[in-house]
């Protein structure tokens, strides 16, 4: 059984909710790397397995733009933006005219992605939750007992030194920053403070002293808090996240103790799944280190960017690498799935296709071209791909068939362009490569046979089969056929898998080079 489905009837079984609300969150800090997709796509699971379920459910996605910006995307005007650092990022202008601020901004890029994988929650911004007082009794919860969760942090932190901690922090109404603020006095009415030019290390504070409500915009509660805040607020029940989060004296664990103890609400059901990485390398917005999840949705189909996610557990780590031969791996890895859900074979192969699509479940069975004859039959000069392709196929393409190809044409020229490494780049010559003059007789009478079989219009299973045993047949290895096939055509030792390359070839090139070299 697919893990969602499974751990959806947990909750279901355990009887502990009468509804359900799924959440997921992010802080639009700058372009959102793809690796937060992952969180995204596991809580769409779980949504869509308890509503497969017959249960009410509820998916939302909150986005944390009251946080400051304590972190400057290298990719931004500095001379532009540097100034806002300390500022709440919804209060930061947008990098582009037509959106109304910074988190707007890097927040709707990224809800573009998840939307185009089939992700559509329903979209909170926190600071629409503070601006309507959603947070107005919690945040005097919280300053009414601060003494309390002072003690709940210096038991979780052993560091945590700060006698004159407030759970709470202003926006200074002269600078416009939040993380320079610092409360010393709270009345019952008005929190006191100052806004101070040492408070965090990437920005200075204005000296600014005064009080405010706090309440509504007037600032925000420390993001820890904040998180079980959310939970009471929305009613959420079931909200995952990232490892390093779950961690045992972890963010999660202290916003589970402050959402029990301070505002009696139980702590929502958590699992910790694993990161999402670009070549081995975890990944920061801000930073700019990784690849931002719109550029990894521009190099894949919305369907295999979404099984990605979805054919790995949870607590399996996703190591994408675009480079080398990842990408059409990927896309064998997805047809084999489907053909597990068209021939009703591997139930958890073919959930898992399903599970991935996008748009509605296919309703016939799909003749899926592999990407790897595709990137094959775009390096021949002269070949009409669709007309090879329906040749293969041996009738006319469907409409949704012809939509799937062109699809694939489309990424693999991308692929071929950006990642492919050198033994996918197909260039045959247009002589005898001297290399293939210096074959071993049995080499050479291995082509010759091999000329044959190909001549007679053998489907690329059975030849397949065929340069196995008639490499067996001339008593040379495996290893040793193959070179002989790659030097005779490509002038190297190693190319692309040998019989759907064969085949994507004009039959009449390979017959006619194969018997030359075989007679030499």
């Amino acid at each position: 059984m697919f893990w969602a489905d499974r751990i959806a009837k947990e909750i279901i079984s355990s009887k502990k909710y009468k509804s359900y609300w799924v959440d997921d969150m992010k802080t639009p800090s700058g372009r959102v790397h793809v690796g937060s997709l992952r969180g995204v796509v596991i809580h769409d699971l779980l949504y869509k397995a308890i509503l497969e379920q017959g249960k009410t459910v509820t998916y939302t996605y909150c986005i944390n733009d009251m946080d400051p910006m304590d972190g400057f995307p290298v990719y931004l005007d500095r001379e532009k933006f540097y100034k806002y650092m300390g500022w709440p990022l919804f209060k930061i202008p947008s990098p582009e005219k037509g959106v109304t601020s910074f988190s707007r901004y890097f927040a709707k890029e990224f809800i573009y992605v998840f939307n185009k994988i089939g992700c559509f929650p329903k979209i909170i911004w926190t600071s629409d939750l503070y601006a309507k007082g959603k947070f107005d009794n919690l945040i005097k919860i919280c300053l009414n007992n601060t003494d309390k969760i002072r003690q709940l942090f210096e038991k979780q932190y052993k560091n945590f030194k700060e006698k004159d901690y407030f759970p709470y922090q202003p926006i200074c109404p002269n600078c416009g920053k939040i993380s320079t603020t610092k409360i010393y006095k709270w009345d019952g009415k008005y929190v006191y403070f100052e806004c101070r030019e040492n408070n965090v290390v990437y920005t200075k504070g204005c000296g600014f002293k005064g009080r405010v409500i706090p309440e509504k915009q007037n600032g925000k509660m420390p993001w820890k808090i904040e998180w079980s805040a959310h939970w009471k607020t929305l009613s959420i029940n079931i909200e995952w996240s990232g490892k390093d989060h779950m961690t045992q004296g972890g963010s999660h664990e202290i916003a589970a103790k402050i959402s029990e103890a301070i505002f009696h609400y139980p702590t929502p059901h958590a699992k910790s799944y694993e990161h999402l990485l670009i070549g081995g390398k975890k990944m920061s917005s801000s930073k700019g280190i990784g690849a931002s999840a719109k550029e990894v949705s521009e190099i894949l189909p919305p369907e295999l960017l979404r099984f990605l996610m979805v054919r790995v557990h949870y607590n399996q780590t996703i190591d994408f690498d675009p480079m080398g031969d990842t990408i059409p791996g990927l896309f064998d890895e997805y047809d084999r799935c489907a053909k597990a859900y068209f021939e009703s074979g591997d139930e958890l192969l073919s959930r898992i296709f399903v599970l991935s699509q996008v748009d509605s479940l296919p309703k016939k069975h799909l003749y899926l071209p592999r990407f790897r004859t595709i990137i094959s039959y775009l390096q021949q000069p002269g070949t009409a791909v669709l007309t090879r392709l329906k040749e293969d196929k041996g009738e006319d393409l469907t409409p949704d068939e012809k939509r799937i190809v062109d699809e694939r044409i489309h990424f693999a020229k991308l692929w071929l362009t950006k990642f492919a490494p050198p033994d996918f780049k197909i260039e045959v010559r247009d002589d005898i490569p001297e290399e293939a003059k210096k074959l071993t007789p049995p080499q050479k009478k291995y082509l010759l046979d091999l000329a044959k079989i190909i001549g007679s219009s053998v489907k690329a299973e059975v030849l397949q089969q065929n340069l196995y045993t008639l490499a067996k047949k001339h008593k040379i290895s495996p290893p040793q056929a193959f070179c002989a096939i790659y030097l005779s055509l490509l002038g190297r030792t190693a190319g692309p898998k040998a019989s759907p390359f064969l085949l994507s070839l004009d039959k009449s090139l390979v017959v006619k080079r194969f018997t030359e070299i075989g007679k030499l």
